[in-house]
């Protein structure tokens, strides 16, 4: 990926959001596909240990047990459960991914540039009330996953090239701090954005920007 300038570390990472109403007796429900796109500055093949090796996923994910291959069943903190569906070395990992008793899938892609970085894609698919996607909004499902990849930025310094800084880790001190809640108000308002440019009524879209910004300063 080549820059004729530097990035704000919050600007690294880009955003879409896709909305679709899902039919469903007496319920109204929709299907949100969040995806985050963001170029590491490893190739796949030094990225990929990070996302498949427990030690390493420890360092910027947290504890992940389980069976890391294809066909494996996983736990990760926040009391998330999945299975592994499949695997291409080092490129491609198809998740079902979920808390309770629901599971959606999850995908991650590593993708060669010809400068030897690395496209990173987490698209994310989940099923949700309607009332309590508008409610919530688009942020606060895709809090969980702007944090995970500021992560791996700081630990890979993988935004030095982009942004010429290397980006803060989001630990819990730091994300409870000015600074931490400071990016996730970039956050709220970027999804909120997007939530308007997939078809959100403008007073819905900035409900749900409040709320993530309400859910992260009561967390």
């Amino acid at each position: 990926m080549t820059l004729t300038e530097s990035l704000p570390v919050v600007e690294a990472v880009r955003r879409a959001l896709e909305i679709d109403e899902q039919p469903d007796e007496g319920h109204r429900r929709v299907r949100v596909v969040l995806t985050l796109t963001t170029n590491i500055s490893r190739a796949p093949a030094r990225l990929w240990p990070l996302f498949t090796v427990p030690r390493e996923l420890a360092h910027w994910f947290g504890p992940v047990t389980g069976e890391l291959v294809e066909g494996g069943r996983f736990q990760a903190p926040g009391g998330v459960h999945g299975r592994i569906l499949e695997v291409e070395s080092p490129h491609r990992i198809g998740l079902a991914w979920g808390r309770g008793e629901r599971e959606d899938p999850l995908l991650i892609r590593l993708d060669p540039e010809d400068d030897g970085t690395t496209e990173l894609t987490l698209r994310r698919t989940e099923l949700l009330d309607a009332e309590e996607f508008e409610r919530a909004g688009a942020g606060s499902l895709a809090l969980e996953w702007e944090i995970a990849l500021l992560a791996l930025a700081a630990r890979t310094d993988g935004w030095r090239d982009s942004c010429l800084t290397s980006p803060p880790a989001p630990t819990p001190d730091w994300l409870h701090g000015p600074q931490g809640t400071d990016y996730v108000r970039a956050w709220s308002v970027r999804w909120a954005a997007e939530a308007l440019a997939a078809g959100v009524d403008e007073a819905t879209a900035r409900r749900g920007e409040k709320e993530t910004l309400r859910r992260h300063l009561d967390a």
